[in-house]
């Protein structure tokens, strides 16, 4: 039974490395479940940081499809890969909020000339995402809300949409790129990491 799931796996690599979507698809369908329960033991049951995490990994499998069947032991590989994206994510977050609680402390008692930008307000942050989701090209504001406000998954969105489903991660990544980006230009770039962690979007 294992050699013939390790078989079955080998050949949706084969076509996977030959660029077969429906391939990548199963594939994903195959490890979300287990993977997404390991992410979420690791960012202490973050819903929305573990669905990042597995959706960075695997458009990382997509991107580097044509090396895919130089892995021998892909199982191995993609819990490597989670688990390294996992702890780049939190050391970024904890280095962010070490920061902004050390400049806020610096303010309180006026030690130094540094200033926050912004106290946290989280109905402006609110607003902010809100126009930026709206500014987004039409497609990209559907996948978007069919992502974060509905919680549909890739996979669900690609069919929903019958779009591929690596449209639908190039086009996640995009959307929630534009909306860091209005943070970051509103203020609120020093919170970003924990503004994930609260998944305010």
């Amino acid at each position: 039974m294992v050699n013939k799931h390790k078989d079955i796996e080998q050949d949706l690599i084969q076509a996977i490395a030959a660029g077969n979507e429906k391939a990548f698809e199963t594939l994903y369908i195959s490890y979300h479940k287990k993977l997404h329960k390991f992410l979420l033991k690791t960012t202490q049951n973050h819903q929305q940081t573990a669905s990042d995490i597995l959706q960075e990994a695997f458009l990382r499998v997509w991107l580097n499809r044509d090396k895919l069947t130089e892995i021998e032991n892909f199982q191995a590989w993609i819990y490597k890969v989670v688990s390294t994206e996992a702890l780049t994510l939190i050391r970024k977050e904890l280095h962010q909020k070490t920061k902004a609680d050390r400049l806020k402390l610096n303010h309180d008692h006026n030690e130094t000339a540094f200033f926050i930008q912004k106290p946290i307000e989280f109905g402006e942050i609110k607003s902010i995402i809100k126009q930026a989701v709206l500014q987004l090209p039409e497609q990209r504001r559907t996948i978007y809300i069919l992502s974060r406000e509905e919680g549909l998954s890739p996979s669900e969105i690609a069919e929903k949409l019958n779009i591929s489903i690596n449209t639908v991660y190039n086009t996640l990544t995009s959307a929630l790129k534009s909306i860091r980006q209005a943070l970051t230009t509103a203020g609120y770039g020093v919170y970003l990491g924990i503004l994930i962690i609260l998944r305010l979007f």
